[in-house]
């Protein structure tokens, strides 16, 4: 009678007034809403609605009643289902008052809809109606979302705000389909987080990542608008399929289940192939069992909404075995598809084509595939990344007519060689909206799946990966992804706090970029290699290692700062997604920075060695003492087991020795900023000379003043001309911790100086013991007159530094010219689109770069032009550039890399690539460096002239001063 009754309401339901000032009333502290669905429709339907029951009652205390037909009370109702299970759904959209015809036919759409009972009772419905039972669920919580319930509300502590109502505008809605058609993540790596946490603390009771866990997991990516998994298949992890709860769960959720590159036919090799009772995995010697194997999981599957990878490999990540050459395993693999797609048409659909395939070109795979192995058309192919986040390959405009289309398999996080990053969240936003929008506007639609280890630390990347996934168009400028991180963080913390914790972690992500946390050590893995010292340099740049700590330490002073501005309910949620990444990544870094600094000092005689040694020891018990936080005391300790600060224990994660050096040394001595190598002798009493200093720059230099034994000195500094500036004049060195050194910035005050040319001074060092020490400052207080069209840079110190983006003059050619904002060392660098006309055309109109920059005299320079390193699109002519001064023939310059080779190896841990190329400037003067960017997807960070007094750094040096010309 009651369905009866609810069928008839929904014939004279009538839509509302769209008005802004219209609210729908959802919940206050003494009554909700009715949430009302049909049991005709997907059991996914019935979980959502109840999650969003929850929801309510997380904010108001009050829980709307979740029914399976309408109240016959008055009051608002949100009635929720999807166009082919909800008979309540179908009857409005054969009515059409609604506007619902548009979900028919859709993938995973929805839409909202306000209407008016009219079945005697008072009240509206709200109508969420999703165009499949995916679909409906993504309208159910978006609406979570738009009450305040962020899809990290369990997985990263985010305790929504309470309120004492709810209400939103009743405004109709209706969503686009998904950008990509498949969109997931790929649980992996999990033996130091994701399986001890479920195994021990989560879900004791199965001992595994099982279904209590699964449901979590799948909850988690229907909040975030996904629909595929690739679950753990690491050795620690039982196969998926091995427990029925877990497929049935994903049924449940509505998740597509697939499985990895290595994992063909949804079959977890490592776990399942048992080689005692099978044989060798082996099809050329094994092939029944082989093939049984594969046949039992397709039919065991056959009830799930599944992607199955077709092809072989070996049991893990490793190559098939048993072929003798390239030609034969082509013809192997070829033979493994047609058996494969065989199985699909037997136990899955008689229509194979109809069931979703994916092959994915996974390390020796591409070269197979690239050996002519042909492929049904309707599988897609799926290109992976180079496991460091820069795609290997995209389709070109042949393979993108595939009616399978193809993928993307991209790594957030990675075990492997040259060195795991395991532990933090630490690929740049910018270089993920880079990567994944190039993949988009190649037409990469139909899969993209992102290797995420543990899910926790990578929260936010997790985000914006299945954010772009779900939405192309909200990503299509750059920036956007600096935006998204913004509106992340708000949602979570609030406008104030949220703000400052996206710049933070802007911040961590930039310096992450330059070198990741887990990369600190410069050693490598596979084999296993002890480390080694950093090429931070200590001495020259303005003690580029000491920049990097103090822009750590900045980042760890302003995360406490503002942890306590976070409210309580938010403080887990806080440490989680920002304080731990940003405090432990400062930690690492200093651990091996003050660590060496110890050592090159001790090296000097410098008593302060032994100090930086406690330091960087300090450090490393600093991560120790966080992570036994994060996993005991953090929300009660549900997380514990689940963070782990040393994956796979591998020599970066070790605590460094802490030598105590004697010193046989006596008084006081002073280090200026420069060479390191004149930095050596064990008397630094010589005369010494500071960098050059330039009009236009106001930069700083800086010295070191140090005690050699313990004892007590005062100490002051006279310039010789008032126009020489120092950061203190005088002071005092003690034997305590941190007083033995004393580091003093030296500046020029322009205004002051009323010498027109090279200017000579000095400073004198004088200490009460009678000794004295001069350093020498030099400062060039001319600006040559140039005349020219636009700003030029000027040579300082024998070199140039130009930053990609502020080029002179620029021009489009067939692949147009972008500016990636947030992309680089620099800040920002500067590429070519992909997308354009065919690759035989952009030589005859290639992108052009122009600098403009002047030099006080000609000779021979070097010209480093420092890249992202990216992979070739699609083109054979791999990734080209050329370099000329004014008309000099221009020299070519490639970043393509091939393989694992050693210079792939060094680009991806300092996610930069340099290439130099010789040229020669006739004489003193303006001239112009050109660069010719005749291919796609070349970016271009930094470029660095040397004149022979190029400082040897690791990271982005200062820019040269530019003047105005002509005037």
């Amino acid at each position: 009678m009651l369905k009866r009754l609810f069928i008839i309401t929904l014939i004279v339901l009538v839509s509302l007034p769209q008005q802004a000032q219209n609210k729908f009333l959802i919940a206050n502290t003494k009554s909700a809403v009715a949430v009302v669905y049909d049991t005709a429709d997907a059991q996914t339907v019935a979980v959502t609605a109840n999650l969003f029951a929850d929801d309510v009652e997380r904010i108001t205390g009050t829980r709307p009643a979740v029914l399976t037909s309408m109240p016959l009370k008055a009051g608002n109702v949100i009635l929720v289902g999807s166009v082919g299970g909800s008979r309540y759904v179908k009857r409005l959209v054969a009515d059409k008052k609604s506007d619902l015809s548009r979900l028919s036919g859709s993938w995973e759409c929805y839409a909202w809809r306000f209407l008016k009972r009219k079945d005697g009772q008072s009240g509206n419905v709200m109508v969420i109606a999703g165009s499949d039972r995916r679909g409906t669920a993504y309208g159910i919580f978006e609406l979570s979302r738009t009450i305040g319930v962020s899809p990290w509300y369990w997985w990263a502590d985010v305790t929504p705000e309470k309120r004492d109502l709810i209400s939103i505008p009743a405004l109709d809605v209706t969503s686009t389909e998904p950008s990509v058609k498949y969109r997931g993540i790929f649980l992996n790596d999990e033996g130091w987080g994701l399986n001890p946490w479920a195994s021990q603390t989560f879900e004791p009771e199965v001992g595994d990542i099982g279904p209590k866990t699964y449901a979590r997991i799948f909850e988690l990516l229907l909040r975030l608008k996904a629909n595929l998994i690739w679950p753990a298949m690491h050795p620690c992890t039982s196969a998926f399929f091995s427990n029925p709860e877990n497929p049935r769960t994903a049924d449940t959720y509505g998740i597509v289940v697939g499985s990895s590159h290595a994992e063909p036919m949804l079959r977890n090799n490592v776990d399942e192939w048992k080689k005692n009772e099978r044989g060798a995995f082996n099809f050329f010697t094994n092939r029944e069992n082989v093939l049984n194997y594969w046949d039992q999981r397709v039919a065991q599957s056959a009830g799930n909404d599944c992607v199955y990878t077709l092809g072989m490999r070996g049991i893990h990540d490793s190559g098939m075995v048993g072929a003798s050459s390239v030609e034969e395993q082509v013809a192997a693999l070829e033979t493994v598809i047609r058996e494969q797609r065989q199985m699909l048409k037997q136990h899955v659909n008689s229509d194979e084509t109809a069931v979703p395939q994916v092959f994915t070109a996974y390390k020796e795979v591409l070269d197979v595939y690239d050996a002519g192995l042909e492929l049904p058309d309707d599988v897609t192919l799926v290109w992976p990344d180079d496991n460091y986040g820069y795609i290997k390959r995209l389709s070109n405009e042949q393979e993108q007519q595939r009616a399978g289309g193809s993928g993307v398999y991209y790594h957030l996080s990675y075990w492997g060689r040259p060195h795991d990053y395991l532990w933090l969240s630490s690929t740049h936003p910018a270089l993920i909206r880079e990567e994944m929008m190039k993949a988009a506007g190649l037409k990469v639609k139909n899969l993209w799946v992102a290797n995420v280890g543990d899910i926790k630390p990578l929260e936010y990347n997790i985000s914006l990966f299945l954010d772009m996934a779900y939405d192309n168009s909200r990503f299509a400028k750059p920036l956007s992804e600096q935006q998204h991180l913004v509106k992340w963080c708000c949602d979570i913390f609030g406008s104030e706090v949220g703000a400052q914790a996206a710049e933070l972690l802007w911040q961590y992500y930039g310096l992450n970029f330059e070198r990741r946390t887990e990369f600190m050590g410069w050693s490598q893995t596979e084999p296993t290699r002890k480390t080694h010292p950093s090429e931070y340099n200590h001495f020259q740049a303005g003690d580029e290692a000491q920049l990097r700590i103090d822009a750590f330490n900045r980042l760890a002073a302003d995360a406490r700062q503002l942890r306590k501005q976070v409210s309580a309910p938010l403080d887990d949620a806080f440490y989680q997604l920002v304080y731990y990444p940003v405090v432990n990544s400062g930690l690492m870094n200093k651990k091996f920075l003050y660590s060496e600094k110890a050592t090159k000092y001790a090296e000097q005689g410098r008593l302060v060695a032994n100090d930086l040694a406690e330091m960087g020891k300090a450090a490393y018990d600093s991560i120790l003492l966080e992570t036994a936080y994060y996993n005991e005391s953090m929300a009660n300790g549900k997380w514990n087991h689940m963070m782990c600060y040393a994956p796979r224990s591998l020599p970066v994660f070790n605590s460094l020795p802490m030598p105590q050096w004697q010193f046989d040394g006596t008084g006081w001595a002073l280090a200026v900023e420069g060479d390191e190598e004149i930095r050596r002798y064990s008397d630094l009493f010589g005369p010494q000379q500071l960098p050059v200093f330039y009009r236009a720059e106001n930069k700083t230099a800086f010295i070191d003043l140090f005690l050699k034994d313990n004892r007590t000195v005062k100490w002051t500094v006279t310039p010789s001309h008032p126009c020489i500036k120092t950061s203190v004049t005088s002071g005092v060195l003690t034997g305590a911790k941190m007083q033995k050194q004393k580091r003093i910035r030296v500046w020029i005050d322009w205004n002051a100086l009323d010498v027109n040319g090279l200017f000579n001074g000095r400073l004198a060092f004088t200490a009460d013991d009678g000794k004295k020490v001069t350093v020498t400052v030099k400062a060039e207080n001319l600006t040559p007159v140039v005349k020219n069209d636009a700003p030029v840079f000027m040579e300082e110190n024998g070199y140039l530094s130009i930053y990609a983006e502020n080029y002179t003059r620029k021009t489009d050619g067939v692949f147009p010219l972008e500016v990636y904002s947030g992309l680089g060392y620099s800040g920002s660098s500067v590429g070519t689109l992909c997308a354009g006309a065919e690759d035989d055309s952009t030589d005859s109109k290639p992108s052009v770069l122009e600098y403009d920059f002047y030099t006080p005299r000609g000779g021979n320079i070097k010209v480093h032009v420092w890249c992202i390193p990216t992979h070739p699109v699609n083109s054979d002519k791999g990734l080209r550039f050329y370099v000329s001064v004014d008309d000099a023939t221009p020299q070519k310059g490639s970043i393509q890399t091939y393989g694992r080779s050693e210079q792939w190896k060094q680009n991806v841990l300092r996610n930069n690539t340099l290439v130099t190329i010789p040229q020669r400037i006739s004489s003193k003067g303006v001239h112009t460096l050109k660069i010719v960017l005749p291919d796609p997807g070349v970016i271009i960070d930094r470029i660095e002239i040397d004149r022979g007094g190029l400082p040897d750094v690791y990271s982005v040096l200062p820019e040269s001063y530019q003047i105005s010309t002509g005037n």
